[in-house]
């Protein structure tokens, strides 16, 4: 069995993942699809390939083998080496990414991201609403709001007359009340 194909260029988001841009493989000789893979903390990780548990089939109706990399501490299962590489930090105690001004660490750079925003004025909520107090870190959550005070129900069920504020409200009526 040959190692999971290389990986050109590096992970959308740092965290753990392959220092040189591709997975770092050997194939584990008691065990035929499991791979030991390094991530760029240096801390290794077993990766199990499964290749017979899909396919699929091409618009020529050729079926194709489509390989599949299982997260052996929780079973999830990814298509690419690199989700699961990204998904392995959810299991380790590493917070590489740590806040200038107070000190906090995360596991990836997005989650530090966010986070400065509670350093800013406003506590990262620049978008107030004028009619009470509520703040918020989008004008999109902002806008939704605001229906409160309008009393705006855009949303309309196909099969009954009930009008909602938000979509989700609306498809968990459609899932509950016209299944």
């Amino acid at each position: 069995m040959q190692a999971p194909p290389p990986r050109t260029g590096g992970s959308p988001e740092p965290g753990p993942s392959c220092s040189t841009g591709c997975p770092q493989t050997s194939p584990s000789s008691s065990r035929p699809n499991h791979y030991l893979v390094i991530d760029t903390q240096g801390v290794p990780y077993t990766v199990l390939v499964d290749e017979e548990s899909q396919r699929e089939t091409g618009p020529d109706g050729a079926s194709a083998q489509k390989k599949c990399y299982s997260c052996l501490v929780c079973s999830r299962v990814f298509e690419y080496m690199s989700y699961l590489q990204r998904h392995s930090i959810t299991h380790s105690e590493v917070k590489p990414f740590e806040c200038d001004t107070c000190g906090k660490a995360f596991k990836r750079a997005s989650h530090l991201a966010r986070h400065h925003s509670i350093h800013r004025a406003g506590g990262g909520r620049p978008h107030g609403c004028p009619l009470c107090p509520r703040r918020f870190r989008e004008a999109g959550q902002l806008a939704q709001h605001s229906r409160v005070h309008s009393r705006e129900r855009p949303y309309q069920c196909p099969h009954c007359p009930r009008r909602f504020m938000e979509q989700n409200t609306l498809q968990k009526h459609t899932r509950w009340k016209h299944p």
